[in-house]
């Protein structure tokens, strides 16, 4: 899986939910969305092609977004660029659970609390069950 920033062409009139729709369609996922111009997608390396041939699209990339590129794109579509740009220079790492690996047998762990109403529902039937 690649990760790509995706611009789409604003005169095409394409927008960012017929090309999220495009993208998980092809087994990727949408990380961030700057709608209505861009997206931040994960996406299989072969599926690639696809982006570089749709119309609709004006620009992939897969590295840093330098010169002429960012220079002549109007300010909100520079900030995405830039957000982009900043993306990629982090360290990317999971987040860390304490409780990750953890069973619920674990000493001092309790499995987590019911939605209110669901424990309601509970209450109820348990009420219910001791008139009887």
């Amino acid at each position: 899986m690649l990760e790509v920033f995706i611009l789409l062409r604003p005169e095409t009139g394409e927008d960012v939910r017929t090309l999220t729709e495009s993208i998980e369609s092809a087994g990727g996922r949408v990380l961030l969305s700057f709608a209505p111009f861009a997206v931040v997608a994960h996406l299989p390396s072969e599926r690639l092609d696809e982006l570089y041939s749709n119309p609709a699209i004006q620009m992939v990339a897969t590295g840093e977004i330098i010169g002429d590129d960012l220079a002549a794109a109007p300010d909100t579509v520079r900030m995405a660029m830039h957000a982009w740009n900043e993306y990629l220079i982090r360290p990317h790492k999971p987040r860390e659970r304490s409780s990750e690996g953890l069973s619920w047998d674990a000493p001092d762990r309790l499995p987590p609390d019911l939605p209110s109403d669901i424990r309601e529902i509970l209450r109820l039937r348990e009420q219910d069950f001791h008139q009887e």
